[in-house]
């Protein structure tokens, strides 16, 4: 999974082979700042009624560290994790060390545009911004990559916006797949721009190095000098042995017992 404030930084040859497209996401990534789910930032301005208006004060909004497992990316944990600190079981007792885990549970989410059910790990958060935005897919589309911090949410992305590109859905009811596509049109962009969305920067450059031998197979220079070969032999005639007796040599007529038959 791609994680949090990991720059993207590559050779000039990768940034030749890498698309437009696929590095403006990355730049869109790295711009992004993700929702605070765990702590609350503190406002920049405080209200000040002596000028009956808003005083700038200066603060420091520091992330609550949060911890990711491996598990995060086979669910939909809606920006939640693992949060590591002190705590007091009672007023007088003193702190002790703490792991404040996510409540899961495993629903079956109904997907529209890919036309089946999926059986997802999700937190609470999850299922109340779903509610929110009216709609699996529409959580799914409209949550940057940044806030889904899922490989299953960035897959589930890419799968609907080719699915959205190509109408790949009810192909048997044209009117339910026009009503759907209407319902989601603002989120579709080109099939081209699509395969790329949610990659990982390993995965987008053995998709580009496997594009770019499609384009330009590499041939053996067996197969090459073989081939050239094979044209050449078919564009020459073999020339035909000669009926007419060998020319005599210098030496053969200059000798004086040669008789002529």
């Amino acid at each position: 999974m791609i994680r949090y404030r990991k720059f993207f930084r590559w050779s000039k040859e990768i940034d030749t082979l890498l698309p437009e497209c696929y590095k403006r996401w990355c730049q869109e990534f790295n711009a992004k700042e993700p929702t605070p789910v765990h702590w609350k930032p503190a406002e920049e301005y405080i209200s000040n009624p002596k000028i009956n208006g808003k005083k700038l004060k200066v603060v420091n909004n520091y992330p609550l560290p949060v911890i990711y497992p491996k598990q995060s990316d086979a669910g939909l944990w809606g920006g939640e994790g693992l949060v590591y600190g002190l705590r007091k079981k009672r007023r007088t007792s003193t702190r002790t060390p703490f792991l404040w885990r996510p409540n899961l549970e495993k629903r079956a989410l109904y997907s529209e545009i890919l036309e089946k059910w999926l059986e997802i790990t999700v937190t609470q958060r999850t299922l109340m911004m779903i509610d929110e935005v009216y709609g699996f897919d529409n959580y799914i589309l409209k949550t940057h990559a940044v806030d889904l911090n899922s490989n299953l949410g960035l897959r589930l992305k890419r799968q609907m916006l080719l699915a959205l590109a190509r109408r790949s859905f009810a192909k048997d009811n044209l009117q339910k797949q026009e009503e759907i596509y209407q319902r989601y049109k603002e989120f579709v962009i080109s099939e081209e721009e699509a395969e790329w969305v949610g990659l990982s920067v390993r995965d987008a450059l053995r998709k580009a190095n496997a594009l770019r031998i499609a384009e330009n197979p590499i041939v053996p220079l067996k197969e090459l000098y073989t081939k050239e070969l094979i044209e050449k032999l078919k564009t020459t005639t073999l020339e035909e042995p000669s009926s007419e007796p060998p020319q005599s040599s210098l030496l053969s007529k200059l000798n004086p017992f040669k008789t002529d038959t």
